[in-house]
């Protein structure tokens, strides 16, 4: 038990170690990132491509593709940032590259979100959460609805110096 709880402690490790952060990629200007696995099968080693990740710019994930061992695709997502590098919009996709979900996102002046907005693949509103900031800038109070406008959560939030 002692040698897995080891291991689960190593790749933890080892996956911080090796993220990147946006600077970086940004100041290096990395386009794309492809991840594979490689294990150990028979004495064998096989290897298979896990991820395919694209920048843009300014270190934004602007497409994230997730792979099955055999090589098709278990999931993607794609992501869209505005003039202030605020994610405005994700789509997610399923196996067969049709979209699942597609969730916007809303931000004030002062580039707080405030409100999010989650639809199915036909557009229609699955859910919707609206954020409230005090004058301080602190987010006070998350209101959630869904299709129907029925509230179906409220968030409330409180800071404390202590």
């Amino acid at each position: 038990m002692s040698k897995f709880f080891i291991f689960i402690l190593f790749l933890c490790f080892s996956c911080t170690i090796s993220a990147q952060s946006k600077k970086d990629i940004r100041n290096n200007r990395i386009a794309s990132e492809t991840a594979y696995i490689t294990v150990t099968e028979n004495g064998k080693e096989v290897s298979f491509k896990d991820s395919y990740t694209v920048y843009d710019k300014n270190g934004n994930v602007v497409e994230q593709t997730e792979y099955n061992r055999d090589g098709s695709i278990k999931n993607k997502e794609t992501n869209k940032f505005d003039s202030n590098k605020n994610k405005v919009e994700t789509t997610e996709y399923n196996d067969k590259d049709k979209v699942t979900i597609k969730t916007t996102f809303v931000y004030d002046k002062n580039d707080n979100k405030i409100l999010e907005t989650e639809y199915d693949s036909k557009g229609k509103i699955i859910k919707q959460s609206a954020y409230i900031y005090n004058n301080k800038g602190f987010k006070t109070e998350k209101r959630t609805v869904d299709g129907n406008k029925k509230l179906i959560a409220v968030k409330k939030y409180n800071y404390s110096t202590k």
